[in-house]
């Protein structure tokens, strides 16, 4: 299908996708003030602040501050990607989907990928019926000396795969060709023979935020020779370093309970031990190296990440690479680390979870962690290993956000070296280029008044909605454009207050606890009363290309990351629609 038709498709999906239907499907809604009403389904509440408007087709939290269209909201209580959304809704609503096509003739990628699904899905089939027949009873042995119960066995798919040939023959019976069964990552060919590369193993099936079956774990039961776990290889709907471990799981807790925070462990046994234990917000990256996609996928649950990986050296090796990585995705880190070289299946079968729970309680702030950790690599009764100490520290101390910030972590690294902390401020400062009143440039340049494009615009646009426009009518959601969170809180209070409601003493008012109030106030007095209507709607004209530009750049670096034919024509897609919305 052309851009242009799938564009016009997308139209008729959101036109036919009734956002009160889709949403009421998930939470209940309560009708109140021309509005529907709910807690919200992203966070943990007990006074309803998620609204839906059913005119515009939208959704907004104003306690969490989520919002956008009912696409927006498929993606994100699904957790799930824009042509994931539009799948999953076009099922919804009865409207069938636009295929792409590839570059051979009359073969459809999509079609070959769902086809690929099922396969895999009668894959783990076959492989329960082998774990509760005869022939599991092995599976089932090393199940219960591993203290796996028949309901968490179900819970997560388990299942068990007797011999090389039984899979292949399953999937022949049901009209798969072993072309197929190669490309799905369930066989693997050898000398001529197509056979199951999992023989032998305990299996685990690794599921997607659609639910899908994208490939399996496998632990060996009896040979030692074997790798103790393998992995299906990276396919066309399987790519390792793209998925985390639970998602499923989390997904169904998260739908009865508030997840506050998401555990990240090292390997499937870990996470299932764990939910038996009744801890179920935690996922696992499969051993691989945490990966930015990773940290992502574990943000659209939670903005907190406990990281517990095994005690041992390599464990923690891969907790200090997988550290950076979710600060730089913007979530709050912190790390747990289990005492006796135990990873987390073993600890809590030790201990139990009140003990496991202990030791959550007990992580430590991301930059706490990396000082006690660098420190544990010198002598300190050694005033030459004191001092590499506190030179390498303080590098660390200048990845920290905010001067406050900084200042707050120089006690410890004083504490840890030994030295004075008048000593680690000298050594922070060493380098530093000073302003006029002796201070480091390092803190100051930190803490400049924002400014730019933005925020002349949204300045000026909340001092209007606070009726500082006269006669301002104005209907528009701008929720989307706030990228402070001051601006955030501002905007929140003008819709919780409503429209001609509000004037700018208001914003003199809130200046102490919202900061940027009073840049507001000050960016609108700046404009002449007469200019201010025509200047207001250049502002949000502004503030709306500029939402528009920043999207196309992620579109275009996705792009460009991109290597498969089907995702660069989906973004494409995109592209071109919010080349329309400009």
């Amino acid at each position: 299908m052309k851009e242009q038709s799938f564009n016009e498709w997308l139209d008729a999906l959101k036109s036919k996708a009734n956002i009160v239907d889709i949403v009421s499907g998930y939470v209940p809604l309560t009708s109140k003030g021309g509005r529907y009403w709910a807690c919200c389904p992203f966070h943990h509440e007990k006074t309803p602040s998620f609204t839906v408007d059913e005119q515009r087709g939208s959704y907004y939290c104003f306690g969490c501050h989520v919002g956008g269209d009912v696409i927006k909201f498929v993606m994100d209580i699904e957790n799930i990607d824009f042509m994931s959304a539009c799948k999953l809704l076009s099922q919804k609503v009865g409207l069938p989907m636009p295929e792409f096509k590839s570059k051979k003739p009359g073969e459809s990628i999509a079609k070959k990928k769902e086809r690929l699904y099922e396969l895999m899905r009668n894959a783990a089939r076959y492989y329960y019926e082998c774990l509760v027949s005869d022939a599991g009873k092995v599976a089932r042995d090393y199940m219960k000396k591993r203290g796996i119960s028949k309901e968490t066995a179900v819970l997560f798919g388990l299942g068990y795969s007797p011999d090389y040939n039984g899979l292949p023959a399953r999937l022949r019976s049901l009209g798969y060709n072993e072309l197929e069964m190669i490309e799905a990552g369930a066989c693997a060919q050898k000398d001529g023979r197509v056979y199951d590369v999992m023989a032998g193993r305990l299996i685990v099936p690794i599921i997607d935020g659609m639910k899908r079956v994208i490939a399996f774990g496998g632990r060996v039961l009896t040979s030692e020779k074997q790798m103790k776990y393998r992995n299906t290889n990276d396919t066309v709907i399987f790519n390792k370093k793209c998925e985390v471990f639970g998602q499923d799981s989390l997904k169904k807790y998260r739908l009865k309970h508030a997840v506050n925070s998401v555990i990240m462990v090292e390997g499937y046994m870990d996470v299932i031990s764990l939910y038996q234990a009744g801890v179920c917000n935690v996922v696992a990256s499969m051993g691989t190296a945490l990966n930015v996609k990773q940290a992502e996928i574990v943000k659209r649950y939670s903005d907190t990440v406990y990281v517990c990986y095994d005690g041992d050296t390599a464990g923690q090796a891969a907790t200090l690479r997988s550290l950076d990585i979710f600060y730089g995705a913007g979530l709050n880190v912190k790390v747990v680390s289990l005492p006796d070289n135990l990873d987390p299946d073993e600890y809590i079968k030790a201990h139990g979870v009140e003990s496991f729970s202990a030791q959550l309680a007990k992580a430590l702030p991301l930059f706490e962690y990396k000082l006690r950790t660098l420190a544990k690599n010198y002598n300190m009764n050694s005033a030459e290993e004191q001092g590499k100490f506190v030179v390498e520290a303080v590098e660390i101390l200048k990845t920290l956000p905010t001067p406050a910030q900084i200042d707050a972590y120089i006690p410890l690294v004083a504490k840890l070296s030994g030295l004075g902390a008048d000593t680690v401020r000298r050594q922070l400062m060493q380098g530093s280029e000073f302003t006029e009143d002796g201070a480091p440039k390092l803190l100051t340049q930190l803490v400049k008044r924002k400014d730019g494009k933005y925020y002349k615009a949204m300045r000026f646009v909340l001092y209007a909605l606070f009726g500082g426009v006269e006669g301002l009518s104005f209907d528009k959601d701008l929720s989307l454009y706030c990228e402070d969170e001051d601006h955030k809180k501002l905007y929140d209070y003008y819709r919780k207050n409503g429209e001609g409601e509000l004037s700018p003493d208001d914003l003199i008012a809130l200046e102490k606890e919202i900061p940027e109030a009073g840049e507001v106030l000050a960016e609108g007095r700046k404009v002449n009363e007469k200019a201010a209507r025509d200047y207001f709607d250049g502002c949000v004209k502004a503030l709306e290309n500029e939402f528009v530009k920043k999207q196309r750049k992620l579109l275009l670096k996705a792009y460009s990351e991109s290597s498969s034919e089907e995702e660069k024509s989906q973004i494409l897609a995109q592209m071109s629609n919010n080349q329309k919305k400009k």
